[in-house]
């Protein structure tokens, strides 16, 4: 792992059953960084962050966490040790009002390192219609404001890295670019590390990040931030028609 080197994947493979879907995968994130992962529909790209989250077994290969190995660590360790993730299709708690979907995730935990509603009025100034909405059910939220509460969810217990699945699903451009801005922010002033699945153009740009494109399960390219940061080069580049 290099100096500042946070999440390490290594010739990983994962699937279900007989079915191997992500093959020989290897990438690596630095503290502070943010790296986008895009591709079409069915390529892998959900399997590799199940495994990576110990959601789903690796047949092979290793995930290394601040260079521990934690590739057949639970899920409840990796959360614990600073992994967070936020899943495709958000998946809060309908029946819970907001401030309780953010708050669960510190029911689960015995001790925290800093006082929790410090973090959770943190999270409020970054995310304002939240503290507005705070005593509403989760069912009550336009798709936009979901994607910022399960964003707001993972951030309560301070993880050093989130993992999020497609972040800009069903949601309209400007909450799109309210959330990039967010993440690049965290990462620029709190030095906050992201990987962001995604096959929105206009977010993957925004972000400024490096890319790595996958097909059928394999990283077919690696980009630096500087050839996809429009996004007329992005979607040159990367073949998607968003």
């Amino acid at each position: 792992m290099t100096k500042n080197s946070l999440l390490k994947i290594e010739n990983l493979s994962s699937g279900y059953g007989s079915t191997i879907i992500v093959n020989n995968f290897s990438f690596e994130v630095n503290k502070g960084e943010i790296l986008a992962i895009t591709g079409s529909n069915g390529m892998g790209k959900t399997t590799l962050m199940k495994t990576i989250m110990g959601l789903l077994e690796a047949r092979e290969g290793k995930i290394s966490f601040k260079e521990e190995d934690i590739t057949n660590s639970s899920p409840d360790y990796r959360s614990k040790s600073g992994i967070g993730y936020v899943p495709q299709g958000r998946e809060i708690f309908s029946a819970l009002t907001v401030e309780q979907n953010i708050m669960l995730p510190v029911y689960t935990r015995k001790k925290m390192s800093f006082n929790v509603n410090d973090k959770l009025e943190e999270i409020y100034s970054l995310f304002p219609i939240l503290k507005e909405k705070r005593s509403a059910n989760g069912s009550s939220l336009s798709g936009g404001q979901q994607q910022q509460l399960a964003i707001a969810r993972a951030l309560i217990f301070d993880p050093e890295i989130i993992i999020l699945d497609e972040p800009a699903e069903g949601i309209q451009p400007s909450i799109v670019s309210f959330i990039g801005k967010i993440l690049t922010d965290l990462s620029k002033n709190l030095k906050k590390t992201f990987i962001v699945v995604e096959q929105n153009i206009s977010l993957i740009s925004q972000l400024n990040s490096d890319c790595i494109l996958v097909e059928k399960g394999i990283l077919t390219k690696k980009l630096k931030s500087s050839e996809i940061n429009t996004v007329e080069k992005a979607r040159n580049l990367l073949s998607l028609h968003n």
